[in-house]
């Protein structure tokens, strides 16, 4: 009986989730129509109500992001010697390189963190 129950439940979460992508893409063609949120309901048979609960619905439901990190390119100026290039990442990691530094050097770097 659990076994069902598991079963059960697994495929009211699918279900679940299809109609949530399925009212995403309707909320994502009103936009893009132009057209005020009434007149595309009407003309795409939607109530005005089950338009206005599932944008309610699926504001209050956090989105999942992902968590990307960007390589921005960098201009290096003449430099002297003795500087030094200071890297300060958002969890809180520094990183010291000689400012002489060969660019491609730093972007091999760069790009071992971002994998």
């Amino acid at each position: 009986l659990l076994h069902d129950y598991s079963s059960l439940n697994e495929r009211v979460n699918h279900v679940t989730k299809q109609k949530e992508q399925h009212w995403r893409r309707i909320f994502q063609l009103q936009a893009e129509s132009g057209l005020k949120k009434s007149e595309f309901c009407k003309r795409n048979h939607i109530t005005v109500s089950a338009f206005y609960a599932w944008a309610k619905k699926l504001s209050s439901k956090p989105q999942k992001k992902p968590n990307k990190q960007k390589v921005v390119p960098l201009i290096f100026p003449e430099t002297k010697s003795d500087q030094q290039l200071m890297l300060t990442l958002p969890n809180g990691y520094q990183f010291s390189f000689p400012a002489s530094l060969e660019p491609s050097k730093l972007q091999q770097f760069l790009s071992v963190l971002s994998a």
